[in-house]
C-alpha cells in the first residue's frame, strides 16, 4: 500500500521546461558556448548540471571557476519567465485524489525552497504538499547530488518504507533515486528529459498524464 508520494517540481508538478531550458541556454551565452537545441537539451540535461554543462561543452575548470555566477544567472533568467506558469495537466486533479485517501504528497526537488514555496502559494496548491524537500542554495545542484539522500533521510524519519513509497519525476535522476532507494519509481514524459532516456532508464511506470497516477496507486 502507497503511504508516501514524493513529487519532483520542475517540468513534473510545474510545467516549466522550456523556461528552464531558456535559462540555462543564457548561462551557455554567457559562458561563450552556442546553446543547444530544445532536442539537444532533453537528450543531454543531467544532475548534477556539471555533467550537463561539460556535455555541452563548458570545460570541467571554467564550470568550476563560474559556478556561482552561472547559478545566480540562472535563477534570474529563470525566475522572469515563470510568473503565469501553471501546473501541468491533471496535477491538482491527481493531489486532490491523494490527500482524499490518506496518502501524503512531499515535494523533493533540486530547486530552491523559497521560490516553490512562492509558486505553490500563487497556484493554490500548497495545501496539498505535507512537506517541501529542497534545497537552500541556487548553486547546490551544480556540482552534486543530494537530492536521494535527502528523501532517504526523510523516509527515515517518518518511517515510510521503501514499499509504501513512490517517486514521480522527469528525468533520469528520479529512476535513479527510486532504484537506489528501492521505491516505486514513475517516470513522466514531455518534461526535461527526453522520453528514449526515461525508457532506457527502465523506470518501474512510465506515463505521460498525471492522471495515471490514481489508476497506478489503485492497482499496487
Amino acid at each position: 500500500m502507497i503511504k508516501l508520494v514524493a513529487f519532483d517540481w520542475n517540468g513534473t508538478i510545474f510545467a516549466d521546461t522550456y523556461a528552464v531550458y531558456q535559462s540555462n541556454n543564457e548561462n551557455f551565452k554567457l559562458l561563450k558556448i552556442k546553446p543547444p537545441s530544445f532536442s539537444d537539451f532533453q537528450k543531454y540535461y543531467d544532475f548534477p548540471v556539471k555533467k550537463f554543462y561539460t556535455a555541452m561543452g563548458v570545460s570541467s575548470e571554467d564550470f568550476d571557476k563560474n559556478t556561482k555566477r552561472t547559478a545566480s544567472s540562472f535563477l534570474k533568467n529563470y525566475e522572469s519567465r515563470i510568473n503565469k506558469i501553471r501546473t501541468r495537466a491533471y496535477a491538482k486533479e491527481a493531489l486532490k485524489w491523494l490527500l482524499e485517501n490518506n496518502i501524503r504528497s512531499v515535494i523533493f526537488s533540486n530547486h530552491v525552497i523559497d521560490s516553490i514555496k512562492k509558486h505553490l502559494k500563487r497556484l493554490k496548491i500548497e495545501q496539498y504538499f505535507a512537506d517541501l524537500i529542497g534545497n537552500t542554495a541556487a548553486d547546490l545542484p551544480l556540482q552534486g547530488r543530494t537530492k536521494k539522500d535527502r528523501l532517504k533521510a526523510y523516509m527515515e524519519k517518518h518511517r515510510f518504507l521503501p514499499s509504501e513509497t513512490m517517486i514521480i519525476g522527469d528525468t533520469t535522476e528520479e529512476i535513479e533515486i527510486g532504484k537506489e532507494l528501492k521505491v516505486i519509481s514513475i517516470a513522466i514524459t514531455h518534461g526535461n528529459v527526453s522520453t528514449a532516456r526515461l525508457k532506457s532508464a527502465k523506470p518501474d511506470y512510465l506515463i505521460s498524464s498525471l492522471k495515471e497516477v490514481i489508476g497506478i496507486i489503485t492497482n499496487c
